[in-house]
């Protein structure tokens, strides 16, 4: 069997499927050799890559030579565009295309000025020995600078389609011209034979194919004498080139059924002939090569054909690129009307310009102006009758009728899998057509619309792409200035000196502690040793950590104030005799004392601003201890004792055997400092409480640090009055002892009667403090006392009361029996004070005890107003502890002179006081009678 090569060489020729013969229409332009026109006024030069491959080199009010590049790019597809004449850029606007839809497109205006200056570069033809020294680099640069694209039709860029990625076996130049009407390449065939083989020459240096095919149709016999001449006078070698003679066939002259002719290969769906080893090269773009490559030559005119009958002088012409067709329509003397077609191309594959401004482009190889005669008018497009002639004439070898159907129906989609891009436009099947329908233009719409689609894709990506990469760069751009602010941290960090080291690290534990105190994180259960010192009754775990550090400032103040106190010894010698002699001329505190107690006040506010929690926390074991240095070791032993059965009891519910438990040890003590000690300490115990509700802590928060503060403040107590006068008469010693197991169940009716929260803080904290710091002062100020054991088991009585009134707030007691309950701890709170001033040594003023009532009362009063005016928490709060606060201050006056007094009738009315208690408490009581009867008894 016959190699290709062989065959090609024997001459064999293929046929192809479809096909037409349509009237040729030849002679009226190919009689007359190529000649020139005028020249037009203005040149209109389209320059639509600018933006996107290429930038203008001129701008308007310029000169320019002819040949003269107007735009520049540095892009391998970008495509120059030169001067046509030398003259003066007069306007670079959006100007008519060359196109079925003369859409304007961005063109440079030349104004000519008729002098034909050319650009330097041009210059004489080089000899061949030149043009074969040079490399191929050189001669593709060349032919790129002078923009020459394909001049068949496609106007594809040369420079890229003699770079083919695989190598060239078969080179094929098209001189078929199978149109009809059209003869520019004939007569350039003709005329520039020569210059055509040299073009050839320099595609055969660049390729080196193994053989070279000219194609000429056969209705074209002295082109083919002419070029065989030609090809016969160049070096080309002789077996490797040859004239091929193929019939006349419409559309034998496209590049994928010309192959098919020559070669009997058929190019695959979206391939091109390079994927087969074959290039095609139009007569036209080999002659403009030759010219680029010897001369330098700019693309700056091509041959057009002018023919049909609506024109005086047709004929091939050599024509400007960017001359207007409205010129040449003129200078031939266009014999139509407004309305007279005019054809871009030849009939089949041309189009209609709508507008004759437009200018000719490289790519225009025949300009037909044909008359009525000529080309019928269109005809009404009928339905189709399914006859098939299109897909016979179809040299595709498509399905036309089922891609009108889906183009019609704009589903090109579908189309595009008919393989519509494989459609050449030939127009066999519109030209078939028994129902004209125009079904090229069908076929050209969808081809335009996919191709749009496509082009949206691609930006689409492109976006994608542009939007990964910002994305990609803002991620690396922070991670260098994390690593960067990295880096200058190390930097700081080794340059950083000690003080500047420890002063970074207050900075951070102060955050740090910030930080806690607002997520309000529970602070760790103290151990045994801290709670020992810490002499309060209330359970660790149920203690707050803003609770635990304003007991340390009263704790840290009440030591400071003592110590202030010590300095004093005079004043503290005569104080203590005078409570073990049981003298009436015992003193107030003197002012210096008052104006100490005062600034260790103002001393504690100021502190609790400024100090932080953690701190304060910190010292509070080692001021406890300090503060309880001066007491002897068997003192020690009985504080630790009761501080342990203390918090037992509060453990176990307050039982009744921890409630009377006996503290026997106490030695005695003839200090009356340690009394001062406790007051302070309860002084300022209420003044953080009072800042803590006023600068917006929660209501349990402050109902903790008033309780705490309160119950230190009579621990405290307890310790001085350990060994006071004896008592003549216990009556007075039972019905403490029975006002305090009143208190005990009203407490617990309360808990049983679900009392509010909030009522139930400001009543509990009133009474509680009334009863605390009257009792304190009372028993500090008053004659001595034979049994302590008394006075003991009545502040135990208290404690047990207020962890009552704790349990009950917790519960949420409604507001009016908050409110009873109030008022009734605080009437007992005056029973027992009376009691215990009644039955104490003998007092020479009774004032003190009335003044003591006075301010019971007081308390009752504004606890009654509370509740009728509805006052809210914060009020509430305030009031109580400024009642708490005037009841010591009224008792302390009158206790000034403490002498014995004869008149029984102060203990009558302490009696009936506590007879009125008891009413009241068993009013309330009622169902729990039987076990308030016992607990009195008790």
């Amino acid at each position: 069997m016959l190699t290709l090569l062989e065959q090609i060489d024997k001459g064999t020729l293929w046929r192809i499927p479809g096909g037409i013969h349509p009237p040729e229409h030849k002679s009226l332009s190919n009689q007359n050799k190529i000649a020139k026109l005028p020249l037009a006024a203005h040149y209109v030069v389209p320059v639509p890559g600018v933006g996107e491959t290429c930038t203008l080199a001129v701008k308007v009010g310029d000169t320019v030579a002819k040949g003269q590049v107007l735009t520049q790019g540095e892009d391998f597809r970008h495509l120059p565009v030169h001067a046509p004449v030398s003259g003066k850029v007069t306007a670079i606007e959006a100007r008519p295309s060359n196109h079925a839809s003369a859409l304007p497109v961005l063109s440079c205006v030349i104004e000519n000025d008729h002098q034909e200056r050319w650009i330097d570069s041009v210059h004489a033809p080089l000899s061949l020995d030149d043009v074969a020294e040079m490399d191929n680099q050189a001669i593709l640069s060349r032919i790129q600078a002078a923009g020459i694209a394909g001049l068949g039709g496609a106007a594809f860029p040369t420079h890229i389609k003699l770079t083919p990625v695989s190598d060239i076996e078969l080179l094929i130049i098209n001189g078929v011209e199978c149109e009809p009407y059209i003869t520019s390449d004939d007569k350039l065939m003709q005329e520039e034979c020569d210059e055509i083989i040299r073009g050839i020459e320099i595609i055969h240096q660049l390729l080196g194919p193994k053989r070279i095919i000219i194609a000429i149709e056969d209705n074209k016999p002295e082109a083919i004498e002419q070029i065989g001449h030609s090809l016969n006078r160049s070096k080309l070698p002789s077996n490797c080139a040859r004239v091929a003679k193929i019939p006349t066939l419409y559309p034998s002259g496209g590049e994928k059924q010309l192959i098919q002719i020559l070669t009997g290969q058929e190019v695959p769906s979206g391939a091109i002939p390079a994927n087969l080893g074959i290039l095609v090269q139009n007569v036209g773009t080999a002659y403009s090569i030759a010219q680029a490559v010897y001369r330098n030559m700019p693309l700056l005119e091509r041959v057009v054909t002018l023919t049909g009958q609506n024109v005086s002088k047709p004929g091939n012409y050599w024509v400007p690129i960017g001359t207007p067709v409205a010129h040449l329509l003129k200078v031939c003397q266009f014999k139509g009307n407004l309305d007279a077609p005019v054809i871009v191309g030849g009939p089949m594959m041309g189009y209609m310009l709508p507008n004759w401004d437009a200018p000719i482009t490289k790519g225009t190889n025949c300009l037909l102006m044909p008359s009525e005669q000529e080309i019928a008018p269109q005809s009404p497009e009928q339905p189709c009758i399914r006859c098939g002639e299109c897909a016979v004439a179809c040299p595709a070898q498509l399905l036309p009728q089922q891609l009108f159907w889906h183009a019609k129906a704009q589903e090109y989609d579908k189309a595009a899998s008919y393989n519509l891009r494989d459609c050449i436009e030939c127009g066999c099947c519109s030209y078939v057509c028994p129902s004209d329908i125009p079904l090229v233009e069908y076929y050209r719409v969808a081809k335009s619309a996919l191709k749009q689609e496509a082009e949206e894709k691609k930006q689409a990506e492109l976006a994608k792409q542009r939007f990964d990469s910002r994305t990609l760069r803002l991620e690396q751009e922070k991670q260098a200035r994390e690593e960067k602010a990295k880096q200058a941290a190390e930097r700081r960090k080794t340059q950083m000196t000690g003080s500047d080291k420890d002063a970074v690290a207050a900075a951070m534990a102060r955050i740090k502690a910030k930080k806690a105190a607002q997520e309000q994180t529970q602070v760790p259960e103290p151990t045994q040793t801290e709670a020992t010192a810490a002499d309060s009754p209330v359970n660790p775990q149920e203690v707050k950590p803003q609770d635990k550090v304003a007991a340390a400032i009263a704790r840290a103040k009440a030591k400071k104030a003592a110590q202030k106190a010590e300095a004093e010894p005079a004043a503290t010698t005569e104080s203590s005799v005078t409570l073990a002699s049981g003298d009436s001329s015992t003193a107030a505190p003197s002012q210096k004392e008052k104006v100490a107690a005062a600034i260790a006040r103002a001393k504690a506010k100021k502190a609790a601003q400024q100090q932080s929690p953690a701190a304060e926390i910190d010292q509070e074991p080692a001021q406890t201890d300090k503060q309880t240095a001066p007491l002897s070791q068997q003192e020690k032993v009985a504080a630790a004792i009761a501080r342990a059965k203390a918090k037992k009891a509060q453990q176990a519910g307050l039982t009744e055997q921890s409630r009377e438990a006996p503290t026997d040890t106490a030695a005695p003590i003839d200090d009356a400092e340690a009394i001062k000690k406790a007051k302070i300490a309860a002084a300022v115990a209420k003044a953080k409480a009072k800042k803590a509700q006023q600068t917006g802590l929660n209501q349990e928060q402050t109902v903790a640090s008033a309780e705490q503060a309160s119950d230190e403040a009579p621990v405290m107590a307890q310790k001085p009055i350990a060994s006071v006068a004896p008592v003549e008469d216990a009556e007075a010693i039972k019905k403490a002892k029975i006002a305090a197991a009143v208190a005990k169940a009203k407490a617990k009716k309360a808990q049983q009667a679900g009392l509010n929260q909030e009522q139930t803080v400001a009543s509990a904290e009133q009474a509680t403090d009334e009863a605390t710091v009257i009792a304190d002062e009372q028993a500090g100020f008053a004659a001595p006392v034979d049994d302590a054991e008394a006075i003991k088991k009545s502040k135990i009585a208290a404690a047990v009361a207020k962890a009552k009134a704790k349990k009950a707030q917790k519960a949420g007691l409604n507001q009016e029996q908050t409110v009873a309950s109030a008022e009734q701890a605080t009437d007992e709170a005056t029973v027992i004070t009376d009691e215990q001033a009644g039955f104490a040594a003998p007092v020479d003023d009774a004032e003190a005890i009335k003044k003591a009532k006075i301010a019971a009362a007081v308390a009752k009063a504004k606890a009654k107003k509370a509740q009728q005016a509805g006052l809210n928490q914060e009020q509430t709060v305030a009031s109580a502890e400024q009642t708490t606060d005037e009841a010591p201050i009224m008792a302390d006056k009158p206790v000034a002179s403490v002498a014995p007094v004869d008149d029984a009738e102060a203990l009558k009315k302490a009696k009936i006081a506590a007879a009125v208690a008891k009413a009241k408490a068993k009013k309330l009581a009622k169902a729990q009678a039987d076990n308030s009867t016992n607990e009195h008894k008790d």
